[in-house]
């Protein structure tokens, strides 16, 4: 049969909750082989799983009960994975695959509780089993399914990792002339690929960071010169808002680069924003595609949409859990380099900054909630050394930011204004309003109770009955 150009496939544990789920992911699969496609397909740890390692790693630490919490974390793994592989015609083979994965976590969860000691380095190694675990589970399933396919770990296939454990990146130019070796295979099967972590040069594991499965599958791409990538996901595809919190959401046909990795750094968990660091300047074609119908485009996604005539909304996007720090003082005004030290300490403690907004006298910026903690340490230790004319520090916890995106929004002289008013008008207070980077996204803050009616409200407000978001284009493979 004529073979067509490569298609990496992106398909995330979420979509394997148990045997009907595996079956249906993986007869999708083989039909797209059966009928001549060459797939490549990279796969994340079932849902749950990753931080279920990790929370074992760290229970291990516990010298008086960490043998029990450990059993009792290795009983959930096994039952969980038994649920996904209950219905495959070979599970005692795939059981004996899958033994020395969990022998292995085992393992490394006895050392630490006998040494008492958890690095960085064992850290990424007991997290990384969770996609070692998903890869035979799904290369069977094709097995099942009628195409043939065999399982590689990220080792094997030789991607080359790079940076600090946890957020590690690929080194493209080590990787791709490794990767190329298994160009020969995949005109003869589907290969699935463990995604999440490479290897260094001195062997050791390192992680890709939280959703780093999308960040390999476009390194893959990229490396092995994809005519696709297509990120599988259990919903249509990028929608104008969550549709849990606003049921009338529609579906965003086509959205730029930018556009979706500010919706992704905003909270819409569709795709990791590193997944399209390795494509730029590509011709690769990314879509994120219902699983329910992997044949349907959803919403593709292209470095650079056509100008639209005017600045406009395309989606919003939400994430709880945020803490917004106010940090106040006269002497700031006279204090040059103020914001650089303040955003500097809150690095020194591991803090990731979002938004953030500036007076002569004040900094404002939003955290994750749970590094409040930590960031008013950090900033009374600023104080109590009389630095960066720190005077007055408030963190108002239980907030969410709230991301509007589109092309030129930042532009909009009224599109702020448009969005104050509406919330001012349901009673909903801002805690701070700025520009994203680039001229694709405004966001602000506001009070987590607050947010599901923000977020209807904002809603209606740009995506009025009839109006037609994401517009697409013609575009050619």
């Amino acid at each position: 049969m004529s073979l067509s150009p490569l298609i990496v496939v992106k398909v995330g544990g979420a979509l394997l909750t148990d045997g009907n789920a595996l079956r249906h992911v993986s007869e999708s699969i083989a039909r797209r082989r059966l009928r001549g496609e060459r797939l490549l397909v990279v796969v994340s740890a079932l849902r749950g799983v990753t931080d279920e390692l990790e929370r074992a790693a760290t229970l291990a630490l516990d010298a008086r009960s960490g043998l029990e919490l450990v059993r009792d974390v290795m009983d959930r793994l096994r039952r969980q994975h038994e649920s996904v592989l209950s219905e495959l015609p070979g599970r005692d083979a795939v059981r004996l695959r899958l033994q020395p994965v969990l022998d292995s976590i085992g393992g490394l969860l006895t050392g630490i509780r006998l040494t008492g000691e958890l690095t960085p380095r064992t850290r990424d190694l007991v997290m990384c089993h969770g996609e070692r675990l998903a890869a035979p589970l799904v290369a069977a399933g094709v097995l099942a399914a009628g195409a043939d396919a065999r399982d590689v770990t990220s080792e094997e296939a030789g991607l080359v990792a790079s940076g600090t454990f946890r957020v590690g990146s690929c080194d493209l130019a080590a990787t791709a002339p490794r990767l190329a070796a298994l160009e020969h295979e995949l005109h003869d099967r589907v290969v699935v690929l463990t995604g999440f972590y490479g290897v260094n040069a001195a062997g050791d594991v390192v992680l890709f960071g939280r959703g780093g499965s999308d960040y390999t599958a476009g390194v893959v791409a990229a490396c092995l010169h994809a005519r696709g990538l297509e990120l599988w996901k259990d919903v249509p595809g990028f929608m104008t808002a969550d549709p849990r919190e606003v049921p009338g959401a529609r579906l965003v046909s086509e959205l730029s680069y930018e556009e979706a990795c500010e919706l992704g750094l905003y909270g819409a968990r569709i795709l990791h924003p590193r997944c399209l660091e390795p494509l730029r300047g590509l011709p690769v074609a990314v879509s994120v595609r219902p699983v329910a119908d992997v044949d349907a485009t959803g919403t593709l996604l292209v470095e650079r949409r056509a100008a639209p005539s005017a600045p406009g909304v395309v989606a919003l996007a939400a994430r709880r859990g945020v803490a917004v720090v106010r940090v106040q003082g006269a002497a700031m005004v006279n204090e040059p380099g103020v914001a650089g030290r303040i955003l500097s300490a809150m690095g020194e403690a591991r803090i990731n900054v979002d938004a953030v907004a500036a007076s002569m006298t004040s900094l404002s910026f939003t955290i994750a909630a749970s590094d409040a903690a930590g960031a008013r340490h950090a900033l009374r230790r600023l104080h109590e050394r009389g630095e960066a004319g720190v005077e007055d520090v408030r963190v108002q916890e239980q907030a969410a930011l709230l991301g509007v995106v589109g092309e030129r929004v930042a532009g909009d002289p009224t599109l702020a204004g448009r969005l104050l008013a509406r919330l001012g008008a349901l009673g909903i207070d801002v805690h701070l309003v700025c520009h994203g980077p680039g001229d694709v996204s405004l966001s602000c803050a506001v009070p987590e109770a607050d947010l599901r009616r923000a977020l209807l409200a904002l809603h209606e407000e740009f995506f009025p009955a009839g109006a037609r978001p994401g517009r697409r284009r013609a575009r050619s493979a």
